[in-house]
């Protein structure tokens, strides 16, 4: 086993040197073949596991915790803390399960395949209302976050005017330096927005999944009508931020990689599923997590993590280990290896990765075969990233064509 310095542990989540790269300190990690710890914000000392097999192996362990309540549960800002202490979902095991059993029917494979033709004419539609702006223009705020707000009310059931407020509310939720008040100010607001909504459901009831929460599942006692909002919050945490970062970062991987735009533009029933895959595994856009806390003492590469040591998972550096991917910082649309865990891994993994891979595979050829001549309106050493944020991604893309 071996002994580790926290004096020297740097500050986590570790700074980006290249906004195209994992940070320095996660692929060292990595690289090292084991933990390392790091220091957060409070002072408390979590480890850092980067490689593929052991973030695999941490995500998988039934004895990692990830109850966002309990004490050992590292936080990676005060804001943070403070959002998460009273999330009833956010729990494991026996109470964790009867969530999932509720909300995984809407996102399972098939279930989530009957909506790719609405999926289709959402992105044509906002193609359609791109054409019609002055340019250069916004892609982000015109293109990346409007389709997947779209997409997540109407799977909802609720009123397309709310997506300009669950853009916002989710923004500000993953931002990890914008202060406790604002997030939960924007969160109070699309609570509220969905509160009424669920009301008007109880009145009038639809197919949709919000109208099924509070006339089915809260009706049985499976849930209250305040959880009932809740996971419908949480239903919109899953399927928007997540989605609207990979499209802006994946129409700028295409413009700045013409030869993997064309390879895709080739044949794009091929390539669709596998550029869609790679851009997961590239950009691997959750920064700070997942987090987990040792509920006893287990052995990770070799290092011992005792019972109650905080851990923090780098999908970036464990999603370009070369013991797994080939030539793993090369972006390759047409990549064979699906072994990425850009949603995480094991039974906590994200709930709306089904929903995001069919968004990615419809907008991103669809984009640059309407718009052949699409390219950035700035120099790309311009661009601003995303770095204090729990979801890696651009705050805006101009373009023009």
């Amino acid at each position: 086993m071996t002994q580790i310095d926290e004096s020297a542990a740097p500050a986590l989540p570790a700074p980006r040197q290249c906004p195209y790269a994992p940070p320095a300190f996660d692929s060292e990690t990595r690289e090292s073949g084991r933990p390392r710890r790091g220091t957060l914000w409070d002072g408390s000392h979590p480890w850092l596991v980067a490689g593929h097999d052991q973030v695999r192996q941490v995500l998988s362990d039934p004895r990692m915790g990830a109850d966002v309540t309990d004490p050992a549960f590292p936080n990676t800002s005060a804001a943070q803390a403070q959002m998460e202490g009273d999330v009833f979902f956010r729990k494991d095991g026996e109470e964790h399960l009867p969530i999932r059993r509720i909300l995984n029917p809407d996102f399972m494979v098939k279930r989530v395949e009957r909506w790719r033709p609405r999926i289709e004419e959402l992105v044509d539609e906002t193609i359609d209302a791109l054409l019609l702006q002055p340019r250069p223009l916004d892609l982000v705020k015109k293109f990346a976050q409007p389709i997947p707000a779209a997409v997540i009310c109407e799977l909802l059931g609720v009123d397309l005017a709310v997506s300009p407020l669950v853009s916002h509310a989710t923004d500000l939720a993953t931002d990890l330096e914008a202060p406790a008040e604002e997030k939960m100010a924007a969160m109070a607001e699309l609570h509220e927005a969905l509160t009424r909504h669920a009301r008007h459901k109880q009145e009038q009831p639809d197919d949709r999944l919000l109208s099924r929460l509070v006339n089915q599942h809260v009706p049985s006692g499976e849930v209250t009508f305040e959880q009932a909002v809740q996971l419908a919050v949480l239903v919109i945490g899953a399927g928007h931020e997540t989605t609207a970062n990979m499209l802006g970062l994946g129409v700028l991987a295409l413009l700045q990689k013409p030869a993997q735009r064309e390879k895709l533009l080739s044949d794009p029933d091929t390539y669709a599923g596998t550029c869609a895959e790679e851009m997961l595994r590239y950009w691997s856009i959750v920064q700070t997590g997942p987090r987990r806390f040792a509920r006893e003492d287990i052995e990770v590469g070799g290092q011992l993590i005792k019972a109650g040591e905080g851990v923090i998972c780098s999908l970036a550096a464990a999603n370009r280990d070369p013991a797994v991917f080939a030539s793993p910082e090369e972006l390759d649309v047409a990549r064979p290896e699906r072994g990425h865990m850009a949603f995480g891994y094991g039974v906590h993994q994200c709930l709306g990765q089904n929903l995001a891979r069919i968004q990615l595979q419809a907008a991103l050829p669809r984009l640059f075969q309407r718009l052949p001549d699409l390219r950035l309106a700035v120099p790309q050493e311009t661009l601003r990233f995303r770095d204090t944020h729990l979801v890696y991604g651009l705050y805006e893309l101009p373009v023009t064509w």
